[in-house]
């Protein structure tokens, strides 16, 4: 059976952990050529020695929340791969800021992490992409864009990120490019949000996965399918499409911190 992704260039940041991790490793069985970004060193090391092929990839240990390093890493991909043919926005998350009336400055940060890293990466790949005709980008966002059931700061940046997505696979369907967005619920990855509540506060964590409509909690690799379909070049109908992932958890109410 050919692989799906053969020689494919995708970028995927938020690559060290949960399901950037996941989506890295499904990718690679792939035949795809990765570019992999993530602030952990040791995780990335981790990451690319259980590739069979780890020369053909790039690996970029950088925190993307400095501006200056994401122009790093696109004129870096720029210059050895003349540009990417599948993004795949992982990156994102609380940061820590949960407050309530959270200043200004760490509100921004949250916005900054959740959906302007994103769009500024797009902003400067995009038109290679342009060029080919051709490409697909992908962004995690939450269901707690539409839910609110968690931090505000989280809630607001994962709402302005689903308003973006939409927006943009309007704009851009027109030069061949999908852009897309998965909402996830709850899910368990390594070293994700899931992960680390089960380990800080395990009792709680059990609580929470027997409120769940299937009492169950749900794994990263089983998004790796619907990202094989919304990383195909065939499915155009997904552009500006927010496809909600999240095993019913919509229906359920639940209040937890991490």
């Amino acid at each position: 059976m050919p692989l799906k992704f053969l020689d494919k260039r995708i970028l995927i940041t938020g690559a060290s952990k949960g399901l950037g991790k996941a989506a890295a490793i499904a990718f690679e069985k792939e035949g795809a050529r990765l570019s992999l970004a993530a602030r952990s060193e040791e995780k990335l090391e981790e990451l690319k020695n259980s590739f069979d092929d780890s020369g053909k990839h790039l690996f970029f240990k950088l925190d993307l929340l400095d501006s200056v390093n994401i122009k790093k890493l696109t004129n870096d991909i720029l210059n050895q791969w003349g540009g990417v043919d599948v993004i795949l926005h992982c990156i994102g998350g609380s940061f820590g800021f949960n407050e309530s009336l959270i200043n200004w400055q760490d509100f921004s940060k949250s916005l900054k992490g959740n959906i302007g890293i994103s769009s500024e990466i797009n902003r400067l790949l995009v038109p290679s992409m342009k060029e080919q005709g051709v490409g697909n980008i992908i962004h995690v966002s939450s269901h707690n864009a539409f839910e609110a059931k968690a931090s505000i700061p989280y809630n607001t940046a994962k709402a302005a990120l689903s308003g973006y997505i939409r927006s943009l696979g309007n704009e851009l369907s027109g030069n061949g490019i999908i852009v897309s967005g998965i909402l996830p619920g709850a899910f368990y990855g390594d070293d994700n949000a899931m992960f680390r509540y089960e380990f800080y506060k395990p009792k709680e964590y059990q609580e929470f996965v027997k409120s769940l409509p299937q009492q169950r909690m749900p794994a990263a690799g089983e998004y790796v399918p619907m990202l094989f379909l919304l990383a195909n070049p065939e499915s155009k109908i997904m552009s500006g499409s927010l496809i909600t992932m999240d095993s019913g958890q919509s229906q359920a109410f639940y209040n937890y911190s991490i």
